[in-house]
């Protein structure tokens, strides 16, 4: 950086201090609308789908026929819980109905009556689809990626 430019940047932060002490007068406490001030520019804030650091936890809730969410995108050691808020059982399994080949280990092996949970820690990297064995079309996925 410049010997002008930081001398610049010292002679603005002076000026603009000073002008917000040359307001003076007393501060009272009032119901009126303040005056406006200078608006500043907007910043847009966009959602990430990047998941925070591990260890973390997710939550899959099962209602009456559909799974939310459908999917998850979690990393290596994320703990996912599948939650029954519904009136109807559901059995989560890994992809592959009926064999539930894919992310071996990821099957509640029972269906889940409402209220009951079922959870399963991720291990390793994979595509995990999922789908509710006592009704194979409702299903899901979980993207499992590696810790940066």
């Amino acid at each position: 950086m410049s010997k002008y430019l930081k001398v610049g940047l010292a002679l603005s932060g002076i000026i603009l201090f000073g002008a917000g002490c040359a307001k003076g007068g007393s501060y009272s406490q009032t119901a009126s609308t303040p005056a406006p001030e200078a608006t500043a520019p907007q910043v847009s804030v966009e959602a990430t789908t990047t998941p925070p650091a591990v260890p973390n936890e997710a939550v899959v809730e099962y209602k009456d026929g559909a799974f939310n969410p459908t999917s998850l995108k979690i990393l290596v050691g994320t703990k996912v819980t599948f939650v029954n808020k519904g009136t109807k059982e559901v059995w989560p399994a890994a992809g592959r109905h009926p064999t539930h080949e894919i992310c071996p280990g990821f099957d509640a092996l029972h269906g889940l009556k409402s209220g009951e949970t079922y959870s399963y820690t991720f291990p390793q990297a994979a595509d995990c689809p999922f789908h509710n064995h006592l009704a194979p079309s409702e299903h899901g996925s979980i993207e499992v990626k590696a810790a940066e």
